[in-house]
């Protein structure tokens, strides 16, 4: 490579005056690496006579303080044979005075030897500061939004690869947001120094960084995610202080006619796919994750219309328990349903989530319990030990006034608190355990009992017993499912009852529904037995005509 062949050359003055930006080219084989550059370049930033071999030297003093580091460690990376690729935005100060955001990028060529032959790229002035987002320095959403525009219109093809940190919040809470944002500046030179020539990095919303990625190969954004997640695979140390971090991902590639924004709604609906499948993965676009997502939005307006119309197509149904002994009846379970007229039926699976990602559950589950207090009342009067589960979503815990609520309730209907369990599902416990012990006290105080609900589904079951102990535990049916054929299942159970027995803690197995498998059980010492084998979910009516209306209960 001959540079100043090169530099002398009309090939090179034809280059600088057609590239949007500064064509630099330094031949790595000369001494000192001799540098050659465009005319208005060296005016812009008054280079001296010397530039031509010191040109580093002399560039990096001029680079801002808080972008040198990156700087040199994103040059140390290329020249270190880890990467060929050199892609950076930073600000420099030019002969004005005043600091400008540039971008760079550059490519280091090899020779037959595999010695560094020629390193050459184009600096971008960037022009207006808004398009550069001033934590990491990278390229903002309003820069992403133009270019992404631009390729649209130029016809161009390219696909989106959109990360998202998991749980990001908990590094801030950990320690605080300033420490935060360079955890957001590492992570983003990092993903900047492993893209390849045909991509951009930008820092999108909050704690996403979006890989615009042209002309896309085959599992190019795959192989991305997997360099990205790997070397984060373990804990990071920054500042003398160690942090981890997973990362959500999906990537999408533009397809002809579809808006801008249609695009962007489509990459964030796959976030929010990835999230529900449990995060740290990555996920393609599929057109499916529309319709599953406008189906959502049209469910939400549903509800919201429903508990507007005094709960309009809400109603409980009522799943018996019995005394794992004799099989007499001790109570029910209060379980919402919801059906629209245009979906029909739908499933506590698919809306009970959207009442609580919206904050409509608290107004539904106050309904709901009202509602499970009077259905009390009347049963009790038939049979006066009867005991009614009500299940309660974590949410309604946080607030304040929803324990006098419940007092409030209890004792407008006239029962005994005795008779009423609150639900509290154990993998949605929170993790304020003063708050989660304040309102268990309250309720215990009342004479209300409280169950912990799919026990042995969450992260820490038999700790969150001792934080926060139940008077109730309701083993979860998945431990039911093959307790013919799995040791695990009946051993976990047997252990789970025997924990719970000694320190005064009841015990109900759900989802028993065959003989063989109550067979199994039966010598468990349970308490407490819920599943179709002794009854399934039916509404009130229909309830009290099969467990409650014949003599003698």
């Amino acid at each position: 490579m001959n540079a100043e062949k090169w530099g002398a050359s009309g090939l090179y003055q034809a280059m600088c005056k057609s590239v949007d930006g500064y064509v630099v080219i330094c031949d790595c084989q000369k001494e000192n690496y001799k540098v050659t550059l465009p005319k208005d370049f060296i005016e812009e930033f008054e280079l001296p006579q010397e530039y031509e071999t010191k040109y580093f030297e002399l560039w990096v003093s001029r680079i801002h303080p808080e972008d040198k580091e990156r700087y040199i460690s994103s040059l140390k990376c290329v020249f270190e044979n880890k990467t060929q690729q050199f892609v950076l935005q930073y600000r420099v100060k030019n002969r004005n005075e005043n600091w400008v955001w540039l971008e760079s990028r550059a490519y280091l060529s090899y020779d037959e030897n595999q010695n560094p032959d020629m390193f050459a790229g184009v600096i971008r002035n960037l022009g207006r500061q808004n398009q550069l987002d001033h934590i990491t320095g990278l390229l903002n959403k309003y820069a992403f939004r133009e270019t992404a525009k631009q390729k649209i219109k130029e016809k161009i093809p390219f696909g989106v690869l959109l990360f998202n940190i998991d749980d990001f919040h908990h590094i801030n809470e950990l320690y605080d947001q300033t420490f935060g944002d360079n955890v957001l500046r590492t992570l983003g030179t990092y993903i900047q120094s492993r893209v390849d020539g045909n991509a951009s990095v930008y820092r999108l919303d909050g704690d996403e960084f979006g890989v615009l990625i042209m002309n896309p190969q085959e599992n190019e954004a795959e192989h991305l995610f997997e360099r990205v997640s790997n070397h984060y695979r373990t804990q990071k140390e920054l500042q003398g202080k160690r942090y981890y971090c997973t990362f959500s991902a999906t990537y999408h590639e533009y397809e002809e006619g579809t808006s801008y924004e249609d695009f962007v709604k489509a990459l964030k609906v796959g976030i929010n796919v990835v999230k529900r499948q449990g995060k740290n993965r990555l996920i393609n676009f599929n057109s499916e994750f529309l319709r599953y997502k406008e189906r959502e939005l049209e469910l939400i307006e549903l509800l919201r219309n429903s508990i507007e119309h005094d709960f309009e197509g809400f109603e409980l149904n009522f799943q018996p328990q019995v005394y794992a002994d004799t099989k007499t009846l001790k109570g029910a379970e209060a379980l919402l349903r919801w059906h629209c007229e245009k979906y029909g039926k739908v499933s506590p699976v698919e809306f009970v989530p959207l009442l609580e990602k919206t904050d409509m559950i608290q107004s539904v589950g106050k309904w709901v319990f009202q509602q499970a207090v009077e259905m009390c009342k009347r049963w009790v009067c038939l049979y006066p030990q009867f005991s009614m589960s009500i299940n309660v979503s974590y949410l309604q815990l946080f607030d304040p006034t929803f324990v006098n609520f419940m007092q409030t309730c209890v004792e407008e209907a006239g029962i005994d608190y005795q008779n009423i369990i609150v639900e509290i599902t154990e993998s949605k416990f929170i993790s304020d355990k003063e708050l989660l012990k304040r309102v268990f006290d309250s309720v215990r105080s009342m004479g209300m009992k409280i169950a912990m609900d799919d026990f042995g589904t969450g992260y820490s079951s038999l700790g969150l017993l001792k934080e926060a102990p139940a008077d109730i535990v309701k083993i979860d049916k998945i431990f039911v499912r093959n307790i013919k054929e799995n040791s695990f299942d009946s051993s976990f159970i047997r252990v789970v009852v025997e924990l719970c027995h000694k320190v005064g803690i009841k015990v109900c197995l759900e989802g028993v529904e065959e003989d063989e498998e109550m067979n199994v059980v039966s010598e468990m010492d349970l308490d407490f037995i819920q599943g179709y084998l002794y009854g399934k979910p039916e509404g009130a009516e229909k309830f009290y005509q099969l467990y409650l209306k014949t003599e003698g209960v």
